[in-house]
């Protein structure tokens, strides 16, 4: 009785009154042995690595998330460059009913890895751990964006390591298509796939965000790219070739179809951003900065607030006038972007794509 009301609870927050978020990203650091050309950190900035939460103040907040709240995606940075990521992560296992983990990571600790799985997965079995490991080219031209020695066998070995764990533990290689790999986007995916048996890839854009600013004249090659991407990784998805998130599964056949349809929103958008539906950053999503900082997505710039002000309470933050106001204005202005995650809480809470999300559930989607 009590999972079918809380259930219930959370269908009615989804998709009717959005008052507690269902997702949240935490940036638990801006740390990062890598320094990729088109990340938006600024790491010659000095205040970028300062007063990054507490494992105190985590254990506070973490209370106060709200009864939706199902995932957290922990990210950086590097987030396994904090010797306590294994600890922030116990704490949300504690402190919340959350059903994953999503763990973003370059790949390039695969001791630290194998030693959080051994610590947590095989313990919390009714969990995913769910892991996207970037590769953004074949070996040394990866090592080269990246500038990190060794950095493409690095993550190949925690990619591996993830999926030979448990049942609940799954990863997938994100390629980032950007001007450091748009040409070589053709042999990317087949070296992947072929030579280094990559069973799960997605796909992402780079993007306007930070310090990083794409060249207009080069967004439409880029695009192209991607494009191409899309369209491999969605044919050998449906051929079997690609397991995409696990197809056995109600869940995973979901969401599939959900980054289908996010692909192809992000595709129409990029060039010429328009509206195509309503963003829920802000009420089903939201950012939690390294410092403590909250954002409805990280594409506006403008705080919602500053835990640390709020006693280290989410949910007081979350509900005052001014992320109220800034919910407000991301509805009346149609706020539209081609960030992925906030694509996704878009899709997985807007009742027109409910349809084809069910058709692929029960294995009758197109």
């Amino acid at each position: 009785m009590k999972k079918l009301i809380r259930d219930y609870e959370l269908i009615k927050n989804n998709y009717f009154t959005k008052k507690y978020p269902i997702s949240l990203v935490h940036f638990v650091t801006n740390r990062c042995n890598a320094r990729c050309s088109f990340c938006f950190i600024d790491f010659d900035n000095p205040n970028t690595f300062r007063n990054e939460l507490t494992l105190e103040e985590i254990e506070k907040f973490s209370k106060t998330l709200g009864p939706s709240i199902q995932n957290i995606n922990l990210t950086g940075g590097e987030p396994f460059a904090r010797k306590d990521f294994t600890e922030i992560c116990k704490i949300y296992l504690k402190n919340t009913n959350i059903r994953s983990l999503f763990i973003t990571s370059n790949g390039s600790l695969p001791e630290r890895i194998n030693k959080f799985l051994e610590e947590l997965a095989e313990r919390n079995l009714d969990k995913k751990f769910i892991f996207s490991f970037s590769i953004d080219n074949i070996p040394s031209k990866h090592n080269k964006i990246r500038k990190i020695k060794n950095l493409f066998q690095d993550c190949l070995e925690s990619y591996q390591i993830v999926n030979s764990t448990s049942e609940n533990c799954f990863a997938n290689i994100s390629i980032t298509v950007s001007l450091e790999n748009y040409q070589d986007i053709d042999e990317i995916y087949y070296e992947l796939l072929n030579r280094y048996n990559v069973k799960a890839i997605t796909a992402c854009l780079v993007r306007d965000e930070g310090v990083y600013k794409t060249p207009p004249e080069d967004k439409k090659k880029i695009l192209e790219a991607y494009e191409n991407l899309v369209n491999k990784i969605k044919k050998d998805t449906k051929n079997g070739i690609l397991k995409g998130y696990k197809p056995s599964s109600i869940q995973g056949r979901m969401m599939n179809k959900k980054n289908e349809i996010m692909y192809q929103n992000i595709i129409s958008t990029y060039l010429e951003p328009h509206f195509i539906s309503q963003c829920f950053a802000g009420s089903l999503f939201g950012i939690i900065s390294a410092d403590g900082k909250v954002y409805p997505c990280e594409i506006l710039k403008d705080s919602i607030g500053d835990l640390r002000k709020y006693d280290m309470n989410f949910l007081n933050l979350w509900q005052d006038h001014l992320a109220q106001k800034t919910r407000k204005w991301i509805k009346d202005t149609n706020c539209n972007c081609c960030y992925e995650c906030a694509w996704s809480f878009n899709i997985l809470g807007n009742m027109r794509y409910q349809k084809d999300l069910i058709l692929a559930a029960i294995g009758k989607g197109k």
